[in-house]
């Protein structure tokens, strides 16, 4: 007889879990290892969808582009005391179907439902944190401080059809890929810019500046290579498994970002921004190459359900660690278009911004990314801010927020959604806030 949920039954009975309960969890919280996408400058920026780049000036341009330093002369000093961001995603389950579902007993309807919602792809797990310590501009000149730790996971939709459903008999289930990429930096950045006024012309500025960051690893994990299969028939197990991935416990490198500005007297702004047109990152802190073996052997199911509460002498492990001297990354070529519109005397901004990554990697995608982002001031304190992205390596999200402004220190406060604006369509769920200090 197949061994369905009863084989489950019995690794409940061992372990005293409910896999199925464990799989709707993993779902959600196996990215809880902190991510980062964009550059993170406030959060206005992430109120925006990301639509800044053409917007930003002072401090905030430190990250987001350094030709914006010293557009508007008369405004010398800036400050972001702290702006920090946080969010939770996947491609499948929303909030609500993971509140209806976990804990409860699924009939088959369900589960259906449930494997529906799974993209032939895979389940993709991300989360997302980024911390702007602070940052201080003054004139040209711009310093600050800012930490990042992406980290992308992705599952075969078969691990889940097997958890749900109960293995078929005689099908090799095939669980590739399972793939798993993450990195923690911190950077501390300068950045120069600097521009050209013009009289009388339809152009009254124009701005290029440069970033230079300094890069201090935290942690560096990628898997390398992956392959996993198990199959049933009525009267045997079979399966194996491996994975291989690189681990660095640290490292250092460098990283250069530059932009240009083309400001109009009506204060339209387009920008070009290309985002670490250099960088490479050597971790060489405790660094290793880690490998798991699995291998099931072929056993009768009923010598399994009399293993007297244990299942190791049907299942061979075998796993080492090599030390090696060091891995050499770079993080993605990133381009980025932005136009800034103000409407109605600067009482709305209309932003705009592509994006375009030259890397195909597990934080960035050759998929071009459109965002638009919409800030409207009704008075002098307060700022409503929207904004919508659409493709790239991440879910389509939307976002809003608003700000304070009294006199010259600001707060702003944002979240964002994706793939949805309800619970019941939203995969994921983002917050962000941040202060200011502005001359």
């Amino acid at each position: 007889m197949p061994v369905s949920w009863r084989y489950f039954g019995m690794v409940n009975a061992i372990l005293g879990v409910d896999m199925r309960k464990c799989i709707l969890n993993a779902f959600v919280f196996l990215a809880i290892p902190l991510t980062a996408s964009e550059i993170f400058s406030n959060a206005r920026q992430y109120a925006l969808g990301g639509a800044y780049s053409a917007m930003a000036q002072g401090a905030d341009a430190l990250f987001s582009n350094p030709a914006n330093l010293y557009l508007n002369h008369k405004r010398k000093f800036s400050m972001n005391i702290l702006g920090i961001g946080a969010e939770l995603s996947n491609n499948s389950i929303s909030h609500v179907t993971y509140q209806r579902y976990v804990g409860d007993y699924l009939d088959p309807e369900e589960i259906d439902y449930l494997l529906s919602r799974i993209p032939k792809e895979g389940v993709s797990l991300r989360s997302d944190a980024k911390l702007q310590a602070f940052s201080i501009g003054y004139g040209p000149v711009a310093i600050g401080i800012r930490g990042f730790s992406t980290y992308s996971s992705l599952f075969a939709r078969e691990l889940f059809e097997l958890a749900f459903k109960g293995n078929e008999i005689n099908r090799i289930y095939r669980f590739d890929p399972v793939k798993g990429d993450g990195l923690s930096v911190v950077s501390a950045g300068v950045a120069l810019g600097h521009s050209f006024y013009f009289e009388n012309s339809v152009i009254k500025n124009f701005g290029f500046g440069a970033n230079f960051r300094y890069l201090y690893g935290l942690s560096y994990t990628r898997v390398t290579e992956s392959s996993f299969f198990a199959q049933t028939t009525y009267s045997s197990m079979d399966g194996a498994g491996s994975i291989k991935a690189e681990y660095s416990e640290g490292g250092a490198g460098y990283g250069v970002t530059v932009g240009t500005t083309v400001a109009l007297y009506n204060d339209f702004r387009a920008s070009v921004v290309v985002e670490n047109i250099y960088s490479t990152m050597d971790w060489d802190k405790r660094s290793r190459e880690l490998s798991f073996l699995f291998d099931i052997n072929e056993e009768r199911i009923e010598s399994i359900l009399e293993a007297n509460g244990t299942v190791d002498s049907l299942i061979f492990t075998q796993d080492s660690s090599i030390a090696v001297d060091k891995f050499t990354t770079s993080l993605p070529s990133v381009l980025r278009l932005g136009l800034m519109l103000p409407l109605q005397a600067n009482r709305w901004y209309l932003n705009y911004e592509y994006e375009q990554a030259f890397d195909e990697t597990e934080f960035s995608a050759v998929k071009r990314r459109f965002v638009l982002g919409v800030e409207f001031l009704p008075n002098r304190v307060f700022r409503f801010r929207i904004g919508a992205s659409f493709g790239g390596n991440y879910e389509n999200h939307y976002s809003g927020g608003m700000g304070l402004a009294f006199d010259r220190f600001c707060w702003d406060i944002a979240f964002r959604t994706y793939g949805g604006i309800t619970s019941w369509a939203s995969k994921g769920f983002g917050v962000a806030t941040s202060i200011a200090i502005r001359y």
